[in-house]
């Protein structure tokens, strides 16, 4: 069973893909050993009903976390915001921190400047054996508005259904891969960044570096770089392309040598970074870079720069 947050707890929780095509993206997914789950269309329930959320998905489902795969399916305001997103780049423009009081992470936000929008009760159709209905996930997000976090879209949630999320037929990977462990974000000013994060998520930034900075969490953890320190903390990764971005995040495996195995037999090409890990350019239907580290081990990106 996934472990949630409690408390004032805050969990890296899962973060999206901005994809053109689902059915590539699964196609790339499962040369690399993973199980895709079946595409989704997400909506929200209003006082008026459900009303279609613009946005369809496939996910990783993860023993800790989750990696979402998201497209745009029809004209609302997700989907315009998607577009122009998109249109920036392929890969991560989404990530979400796990809760369990969001009215306490509104509060906060309203507190501290932010000026969220009314939480939102999403809900999307989850798998189910055949012949049998598909049982509702539920979700409750609390976003604010586009260009607030110019970092893509940072939202805060809490899980209502994560029986009906975390299913065990879709966690086996052949792969190894069990955990989302961290995401590096590329930025102007690091130190300036993370402090913003830290407002908005309620934690004490720290510095790592020249250049490199981090706000933990009980699990997981946001790091944040500008581009001339990402040769000293993480060289595989390409500090060319549009800022700020979200360039890279680091999962965690059960046995890092069958994921490698797996993954170079998907046709993926790793690069060393560090003694203990390496880093992967992801297919370009994907976008980005993924780290492999063992579970709990976190990456070397998240660890004070060496002098």
């Amino acid at each position: 069973m996934q472990m949630l947050p409690g408390g004032d707890a805050i969990h890296l929780d899962h973060l999206a893909h901005f994809v053109p095509d689902l059915e590539a993206t699964a196609a790339a997914l499962e040369r690399m050993g993973f199980l895709p789950t079946p595409v989704a269309v997400q909506q929200n329930r209003t006082e008026h009903g459900m009303v279609p959320a613009g946005m369809a998905n496939r996910c990783t489902m993860l023993r800790q976390g989750y990696l979402e795969f998201l497209t745009a399916v029809s004209d609302t305001e997700l989907a315009r915001q998607f577009h122009k997103a998109i249109a920036r780049y392929t890969g991560v423009h989404l990530v979400a921190m796990g809760v369990d009081r969001p009215d306490a992470a509104f509060d906060a936000l309203q507190q501290n400047g932010f000026a969220p929008t009314p939480p939102v009760n999403l809900t999307r159709p989850a798998p189910a054996p055949e012949g049998q209905e598909p049982p509702e996930a539920r979700f409750t997000v609390i976003r604010v508005p586009p260009g607030t976090m110019p970092e893509g879209r940072i939202q805060i949630l809490k899980h209502h259904t994560p029986d009906i999320v975390w299913q065990e037929r879709f966690m086996a990977h052949p792969n190894a891969v069990v955990s989302l462990e961290a995401v590096l974000m590329i930025v102007v000013d690091a130190a300036a960044t993370a402090a913003r994060y830290g407002r908005f998520l309620n934690r004490q930034p720290e510095t790592l570096g020249a250049g490199h900075s981090i706000v933990r969490f009980e699990h997981g953890c946001l790091v944040f770089v500008e581009p001339e320190a990402l040769a000293a903390t993480q060289p595989a990764i390409e500090a060319e392309g549009p800022l700020p971005r979200i360039a890279a995040y680091c999962v965690g495996s059960a046995d890092v040598a069958e994921t490698e195995r797996v993954f170079r037999a998907g046709g993926l090409e790793g690069e060393v970074s560090g003694k203990v890990e390496k880093t992967w350019r992801l297919p370009s239907v994907l976008g980005g870079f993924m780290t492999v580290c063992p579970r709990d081990a976190g990456p070397t990106w998240s660890r004070p720069t060496a002098p």
